[in-house]
């Protein structure tokens, strides 16, 4: 370098940097453009405190700090609090309220993630989200169900029987299951409170999980007719009608899923060893199938807010990807761990999503950023090998 061009990198160092760089003096400015907001929470409950911070990490786009750019205040006031923060560039002040302890936390929390990121466009997250969930910590396979501060896990079912796939019924009241307790697997909904209400019972082969559509029509695969195909019956699974057949004993159909709207479905279809995803009316017809780039895509989940759908593919290991249906693209969930991810339900704020997690000796579930690839563990070790969850997403 030359005594002059020396000289100006001394007197004027940006002129020192190569073209096009971009340099952001403000710290904030910084974190907004990586899609992170730090904050510090202060709340005058001791026991709201933490269940409030616990929900906050696990939002990929919050950084908890104590001194955090963002300085949110939270008063409670019996079952209401005030959440507010005075910082101008993201002050806000909002009153909300719990029917109880633990979903005044879930409601404060939503309160922080929308007034501290009106710059990210952040959507609620946690009180329009409940997770079901399978979970062996007796041994057997039972159904749980908890929210994302798992402040109150509960036991649903205790039949030291197995009992697995949980799905949430349209307005999250119940959840319907699949267990063997006459004999035969079959279809039974439960609301925590004494026994399993059959829904269908004594088929003879294997039957898939119910989902139950915005209207509350229930969606199913059933071998009943000697293949894996789909059906539709009303809330109560009566009148079903077989509207997708399997072409062959080769193929399994399963995983339907109800698109937001209830026109459409997604399921799992192919053979068993290339399996890939397809969308179909839900009046039944031709699989139009999904070009997600993988030879085994499985699990599809429709986004509660956008045109997208979330899948499990294998490729050396078990990940997520997200397909935008209206851009015609597919992009892998950036995961921040090796481990496997698969089974991943949407929550409320169609970013995150709980997924199970398993290493090669156990499994657990996480919460999954889909935009930043954070992944949070969200049920403990007390509960054994846990997985299969679904989430219920308040409907606006």
């Amino acid at each position: 370098m030359n005594r002059l061009a020396l000289l100006l990198a001394v007197l004027f160092p940006a002129l020192a940097l190569p073209q096009g760089n971009v340099v952001v003096a403000d710290p904030v400015d910084a974190e907004l453009q990586r899609g992170l907001v730090s904050v510090s929470v202060v709340c005058d409950d001791e026991r709201l405190a933490p269940l409030v911070q616990y929900a906050l990490s696990l939002h990929g786009a919050i950084r908890l700090q104590s001194a955090g750019a963002a300085r949110v205040v939270i008063s409670r006031q019996g079952t209401g609090a005030t959440v507010a923060c005075d910082v101008a560039r993201f002050a806000f002040q909002q009153e909300v309220r719990g029917r109880d302890e633990e979903d005044l936390a879930l409601q404060a929390a939503d309160a922080v993630i929308v007034g501290v990121g009106r710059a990210l466009k952040l959507r609620p997250l946690y009180a329009g989200t409940k997770v079901a969930f399978t979970s062996r910590g007796t041994g057997h396979n039972e159904v749980c169900k908890t929210t994302l501060v798992r402040a109150r896990t509960l036991l649903l079912t205790s039949y030291r029987n197995t009992s697995i796939a949980p799905r949430w019924n349209n307005d999250g009241t119940r959840i319907n299951f699949i267990s063997s307790l006459d004999g035969f697997p079959g279809l039974y909904t439960t609301n925590g409170v004494g026994a399993p209400r059959p829904l269908l019972t004594g088929v003879r082969g294997a039957i898939g999980a119910a989902s139950s559509g915005p209207d509350g029509r229930l969606v199913f695969v059933s071998s009943n007719k000697g293949t894996m195909d789909v059906y539709v019956a009303d809330a109560a699974a009566k009148g079903a009608k077989r509207i997708i057949t399997a072409a062959g004993s080769q193929t399994v159909n399963a995983d339907p899923a109800w698109s937001p709207d209830g026109t459409r479905l997604a399921l799992t279809s192919g053979p068993t060893g290339r399996p890939g995803i397809y969308l179909a009316s839900a009046a039944g017809g031709a699989l139009s199938r999904l070009n997600t780039g993988y030879a085994y895509a499985t699990e599809p989940r429709w986004n509660p807010v956008e045109n997208k759908l979330i899948f499990t593919f294998q490729s050396g290991r078990l990940g997520l990807a997200v397909a935008d249906l209206a851009a015609g693209t597919v992009q892998e969930v950036p995961a921040a761990s090796a481990l496997d991810l698969s089974h991943a339900s949407w929550c409320a704020d169609g970013r995150h999503v709980v997924a199970t997690q398993a290493s090669r000796s156990s499994s657990w579930l996480a919460v999954v950023d889909t935009v930043s690839g954070k992944v949070t563990r969200l049920t403990p070790p007390q509960l054994g090998d846990c997985s299969q969850p679904d989430c219920w997403t308040r409907r606006n």
